[in-house]
């Protein structure tokens, strides 16, 4: 089993899930060190919080607790959700949300099932690589 890092993301008055997510974790993996947990204003503050993880810590995965999408503007919610796409795509880690998962253990379960998935991977493709470039 192999240790993993997790970040959580919490919009103020969201985390309710969170302690659930957390017991998750430790039941499916060995989860190296604490748990780092930022609470954010807004849905929308997200975004730089994930940012944030991928750029300056080592967090394998970051779990999102965001409100109910019916709480949240729509314009605003779409901004996030895109946001957060983007952060998922340039620093391959794992992003999980509340809006795709109704509570903390299922969104555990998908941060863990997606690190899992990208270590195999990554692993496979070691020595594998093709240089693509043109020069």
């Amino acid at each position: 089993m192999t240790a993993m890092k997790f970040g959580f993301v919490i919009v103020e008055g969201c985390g309710e899930e969170s302690l659930a997510a957390e017991q998750t974790l430790h039941h499916l993996t060995e989860v190296e060190g604490e748990i780092e947990c930022h609470r954010v204003p807004g849905t929308a503050e997200t975004v730089l919080a994930a940012k944030c993880f991928a750029e300056l810590t080592s967090v394998d995965a970051v779990l999102v607790f965001l409100p109910a999408s019916s709480a949240v503007e729509p314009s605003v919610l779409t901004a996030t959700l895109e946001g957060l796409t983007d952060i998922v795509l340039d620093w391959n880690m794992p992003i999980v949300t509340t809006i795709s998962y109704p509570d903390g253990a299922s969104l555990a379960h998908a941060a863990v099932t997606m690190v899992e998935m990208q270590i195999e991977m990554e692993q496979k493709a070691e020595g594998k690589m093709v240089d693509t470039s043109v020069n």
